[in-house]
């Protein structure tokens, strides 16, 4: 349960990351963790805590948020969702102690 509970922190700190980019860049959200870079420069990657990724909590690596959806146990997984063109939100997922068990869904912009 402990290890599920730092899944579902994970996403929330990725989900302030999120909107911390979207404020960045004139409520854009971010088409990837690691490569689109706001205004300032910044990457969600970079807006993390410590300016890097978020450990899993069943690897112990640092490897957290990876794109696309979360599907190995610990992971947490970071989907943009466009409109027109352009990002207007997100689906954070993570997942528990199986692989594929979404223990939390955070949705924006739908």
């Amino acid at each position: 349960r402990s290890k599920e509970a730092v899944v579902k922190s994970n996403c929330h700190t990725v989900q302030i990351a999120a909107e911390d980019f979207s404020l960045q860049n004139n409520g854009v959200y971010a088409l990837d963790v690691d490569a689109d870079a706001a205004s300032s420069g910044e990457t969600i990657e970079d807006l993390l805590p410590r300016g890097g990724l978020l450990v899993n909590p069943f690897t112990k690596a640092a490897t957290e948020p990876v794109n696309g959806a979360a599907n190995d146990p610990g992971e947490t997984g970071y989907e943009p969702i466009v409109g027109n063109g352009v990002c207007v939100g997100y689906n954070i997922t993570g997942v528990g102690r199986i692989a594929g068990s979404v223990v939390l869904a955070l949705m924006s912009g739908q």
